[in-house]
């Protein structure tokens, strides 16, 4: 590394344990002091920026630096994991689903290359993150479960290790298990987060934000299913957002991990609630009604 100084810079940019604020500032700094473009230190500097930026909102600078970061010949595979993740999730937020996938797809790869060596790592579970935010903005809620669970069950085996990548994970997965119907775990995630960010709020005003609205977005839900005359279960909510899309009924049942069969009994109880006979009505009036 250049310096002491630049080395001290990127311990603090990559753990953040003075908090958001001091992890972008540290990340400023890494790269203003590792100016080699040659140097692999430089890439890894590149790389924490483009993390403390996505974590602070600033979702195109984020971008760019995670993409300089690739560019540079020195870049090795594991700054590449986190610069494709990085660049993935910042075009996930910017509705560029498509290209999301294809860069978390990538980072994915490299995560678990037996070849590479880094799977179980605790990085490596920020790239099943992306994959895991992918599948939910695809709608296919039980695959976004199953990697961010994975991601979150991989962060928790270590010990002494940044909090914001957890965080991160925590804020992919209480939408997905809100969209399963298990706002109780949604809530319990959305807590930890909370305490994290009240114990460490310089910088997280964008991260406090997403809080906010997750947790205004169930209790408001909560709220207008119990405004129903006859208010639908946490289950059949999570169907009828699933009757938003083109699925059929098996395959919502396969999404949900249920039979075919008791989703037609959950449609039903559904268009009985809403009083409504087809299903565009059904999805039509849960939005008049605030449910979806």
């Amino acid at each position: 590394m250049q310096s002491l100084e630049s080395s001290a810079a990127l311990l603090r940019a990559t753990f953040g344990f003075g908090g958001l604020g001091d992890m972008r500032a540290a990340a400023a700094e890494a790269v203003r002091l590792e100016s080699d473009p040659e140097s692999p230190w430089r890439a890894l500097a590149l790389a924490a920026q483009a993390a403390t930026l996505y974590f602070a909102g600033d979702l195109r600078a984020a971008a760019a630096q995670a993409q300089s970061a690739l560019l540079s010949p020195s870049c090795f595979a594991i700054v590449r994991m986190a610069s494709l993740t990085f660049l993935s999730l910042a075009e996930l937020e910017d509705g560029q689903v498509s290209r999301a996938a294809d860069l978390a797809h990538a980072a994915r790869g490299i995560a678990t290359d037996p070849a590479l060596g880094l799977a179980g790592s605790p990085q490596s579970a920020i790239a099943h993150t992306a994959t895991g935010a992918v599948y939910a903005a695809l709608g296919r809620p039980l695959e976004a479960r199953a990697e961010l669970e994975d991601a979150l069950l991989i962060r928790r085996g270590w010990s002494g290790i940044s909090p914001w990548y957890t965080n991160e994970i925590l804020l992919q997965l209480a939408p997905v298990l809100l969209d399963l119907g298990d706002s109780a775990g949604a809530l319990a995630h959305l807590d930890e987060v909370r305490r994290l960010l009240q114990s460490s709020p310089d910088g997280s005003e964008v991260q406090l934000e997403r809080v906010r609205q997750l947790a205004s977005r169930i209790t408001g839900e909560q709220s207008q299913r119990a405004a129903l005359a006859q208010p639908l279960t946490e289950r059949e909510v999570a169907v009828l957002r699933l009757l938003r899309g083109t699925l059929s009924l098996r395959a919502i049942g396969q999404e949900l991990d249920l039979s075919q069969n008791t989703i037609k009994t959950h449609t039903q109880a559904i268009y009985r609630k809403l009083g409504v006979a087809t299903r565009s009505d059904a999805v039509h009036q849960g939005r008049a009604a605030g449910v979806i």
